[in-house]
């Protein structure tokens, strides 16, 4: 093959790849997934020891009929410290109409207390229903900063728009 034709034809293929499957090629099949997501929602928390920085996004997906919401929880600051968190759990809810369908709770606290930065995600159950609209990610935050005193606390997440 000449050098210039494979350029070109080496050059397609890095565009079609870098369009992420936009562009669908001969003998594929390509399924429709919706997906909505929530900003970024960030807090800082005051612990003994550095303050804990955790950012947390809430995704809903929907694959046919199918349904699953998902948490993307970050932090820094953190790891290797007496006095970081004692709970972090993180619990995603998949919600049609505003009622819960699945969720799903994850305790991150040993992962932040052992490592300075992370991230990390939990997905609920896939939910199969015909109902179509009105499907979003829902969440909270229960935490408990060791050494404080105060017990548990609530962070109310805002919920992803709906698919």
């Amino acid at each position: 093959m000449k050098p210039r034709l494979m350029r070109t034809i080496t050059g397609a293929a890095a565009t079609a790849l870098a369009l992420g499957g936009l562009i669908a090629m001969p003998g594929t099949a390509s399924a429709a997934t919706d997906a909505a997501c929530s900003a970024s929602q960030n807090k800082e928390f005051d612990t003994v020891g550095q303050n804990y920085d955790v950012s947390i996004k809430l995704c809903v997906y929907k694959d046919g009929n199918d349904y699953k919401a998902r948490a993307y929880v970050s932090w820094g600051d953190g790891g290797l410290q007496t006095g970081g968190m004692e709970k972090f759990n993180v619990q995603v809810r998949l919600e049609h109409d505003d009622a819960d369908k699945a969720t799903k709770t994850v305790d991150y606290s040993g992962a932040m207390n052992y490592s300075s930065s992370g991230d990390n995600y939990h997905t609920t159950d896939t939910y199969t229903s015909t109902a179509d609209g009105g499907w979003t990610a829902d969440g909270t935050v229960t935490y408990n900063i060791d050494l404080d005193g105060d017990g548990d606390k609530t962070w109310a997440l805002g919920g992803s728009p709906s698919v």
